[in-house]
């Protein structure tokens, strides 16, 4: 994803407030190549995991896109090729992207 932001795809991201600071999280990995990611506002999880591809295909399912996820743990992954059902998507993305706040530049230390 970060090769596809750097060739000039928009790639951007939200991440749940609960363990985005964490060892094992790719928030840090995204925010210090300057992927412009937020951390969620909601008052509770953040259990979307989805990718939007070109406007008409989402990945989708229960896969935390980490490695621990995806070779410890039982996931499960669908997509999707469809224009009308990545425009939900989006709507959903925009609305959690707007409730989402900046990460406070104090967080990390890149190297």
């Amino acid at each position: 994803m970060i090769d596809r932001a750097l060739a000039g795809v928009d790639v951007r991201g939200v991440y749940e407030t609960l363990g985005s600071n964490g060892v094992g999280a790719e928030l840090k990995t995204f925010w210090c190549a300057h992927i412009p990611v937020r951390q969620d506002g909601n008052g509770s999880f953040l259990h979307d995991k989805i990718i939007i591809i070109d406007d008409s295909i989402v990945v989708t399912g229960s896969l935390n896109f980490s490695s621990s996820a995806d070779d410890e743990n039982e996931e499960n992954v669908v997509i999707v090729d469809n224009p009308e059902i990545a425009a939900l998507y989006l709507q959903e993305f925009d609305k959690i992207w707007n409730q989402a706040h900046d990460v406070d530049p104090g967080s990390f230390t890149c190297e």
